[in-house]
């Protein structure tokens, strides 16, 4: 049974693998092929990476993507952030209820998020543009946000607080100098998960984006009406790499900092 077990998982563990990144190497790949065809290989190109970046549309649509991206990012951390330390170390009543309210949009469909969304903006006769849309990331991307400052913020010693009064600090040192260093990995790992929700949201942009604000995503899915052609491929690959870059930095600077000697 041990015997079974010790090959068990290495097995389930590589075929895991192989399902999660074997779509995205076939994506690759074929943004290499000369022709037309997704699937049926005709020789290597680079044509279609020129393509894709000589693209106006997709151009448009990644910048505009960047945009709110990061603006909701900004806006659901700090919003979140703040939430989380509230609910950590303030006591007030309703406290239970607060928490299950920012992250009630994570057990809700976003379609109903969206509909939602939009019957207000047009109750209230706002325009859709940015601002809806930047609106519509926050409000999905806040929950994550708020869990993971939440979590690194329950796991501070609330002794610390305690020792930074007693030398002198008032409550605004104290958090600057102590708490917001302290949380700061956590704050950046939601503000990267935010931005990688928003990013990728296709749902909610659908229902609040307007004109000159659609995003990358709503513009692959309008250029996969007119046919999958290897410029997708190569869009998808050029991205993959982007964010390989990043995790590799962000790695390398997170291992100088462990490696550094105390």
């Amino acid at each position: 049974m041990r015997k079974v077990l010790s090959l068990y998982v290495p097995a389930a563990t590589l075929i895991g693998y192989i399902f999660l990144f074997a779509p995205l190497v076939v994506l690759v790949v074929y943004a290499f092929n000369a022709g037309r065809s997704t699937v049926i290989w005709e020789g290597f190109s680079l044509a279609w990476f020129a393509e894709a970046l000589g693209d106006r549309g997709l151009r448009a649509g990644l910048q505009v993507s960047v945009i709110v991206a990061v603006a909701s990012a900004a806006l659901a951390t700090a919003i979140g952030a703040s939430a989380a330390l509230a609910v950590v170390k303030r006591p007030f009543a309703g406290k239970n209820l607060f928490s299950t309210l920012v992250i009630a949009p994570l057990v809700l469909p976003e379609i109903v998020l969206a509909v939602g969304l939009l019957v207000a903006t047009v109750w209230t006769g706002i325009p859709l543009g940015y601002g809806t849309l930047i609106a519509g990331h926050v409000l999905v991307s806040i929950p994550f946000s708020f869990l993971i400052v939440r979590a690194a913020a329950s796991g501070l010693d609330p002794r610390l607080d305690e020792a930074a009064a007693d030398l002198g600090a008032n409550g605004r040192q104290a958090f600057l100098r102590v708490t917001l260093p302290l949380l700061a990995p956590a704050i950046l790992s939601a503000f990267l998960l935010c931005a990688v929700i928003s990013f990728d949201n296709f749902v909610v942009s659908t229902f609040v984006s307007g004109v000159g604000s659609t995003p990358l995503p709503i513009q692959i899915y309008a250029a996969l009406k007119t046919g999958l052609t290897p410029k997708i491929n190569a869009l998808g690959a050029m991205l993959i790499a982007v964010n390989v870059i990043v995790i590799l930095v962000v790695m390398g600077r997170y291992l100088k900092t462990v490696r550094k000697p105390s």
